[in-house]
């Protein structure tokens, strides 16, 4: 469970940030280092990737673009900005809000939860191979992982390559939802680093 704070920084008064809901913490659980923490932290301030994600089916074809950012780290944290473009066929172009999202360095590995697999995109997800992708000038090594969903129309199948290197770590994504036959694809079209 997430609560929106706030306002964000003073130069976007659309910014919202993103905390997680108060909880009681289970002193005994072990302490491990959140994922996004180690992901985000090795960039400085303001790298940014920007991903294009196509969402076709019968209906047309939506566009959404996300951009990312890291709007601040320290040793405890790292904060990471959002910003949201969707286009739909016939329709004005919407942008949502920017959202701040905090993430701490470490926290509390839930009871009977596999550090391991928590570590992977998806509880699900199994390793498949690698894959070198080009972005701009530069090449990156990826993971390549594959698995099956469930959503509210059915089985989704999604692929999914990942690097360590990138902010966020999505580099390419490929779902398909098969009831619907709705096809999604997403690359990282931009990078600051």
């Amino acid at each position: 469970m997430m609560a929106i704070v706030g306002c964000g920084s003073s130069n976007d008064s659309n910014s919202k940030i993103v905390l997680p809901s108060v909880q009681t913490v289970d002193e005994s659980l072990r302490s491990v280092a959140h994922p996004e923490f180690v992901n985000w932290s090795q960039f400085d301030e303001k790298a940014t990737v920007v991903r294009k994600r196509f969402v076709e089916n019968a209906n047309g074809t939506v566009v959404v673009t996300t951009k990312m950012w890291l709007d601040k780290k320290d040793e405890n944290e790292v904060r990471v900005g959002s910003q949201v473009t969707v286009e739909r066929p016939n329709e004005p172009k919407l942008e949502n809000d920017v959202d701040i999202v905090r993430y701490p360095a470490t926290f509390r590995l839930p009871n009977g939860m596999d550090e391991a697999r928590f570590y992977l995109p998806s509880a699900k997800a199994v390793e498949t191979g690698t894959e070198t992708i080009k972005i701009g000038e530069n090449e990156f090594e990826t993971k390549i992982f594959e698995w099956e969903e469930s959503n509210e129309t059915g089985p989704m199948t999604v692929r999914l390559w990942q690097s360590d290197k990138i902010p966020g770590k999505i580099v390419r994504q490929e779902m398909l939802t098969k009831s619907s036959s709705t096809k999604t694809k997403e690359d990282v079209i931009e990078l600051q680093l």
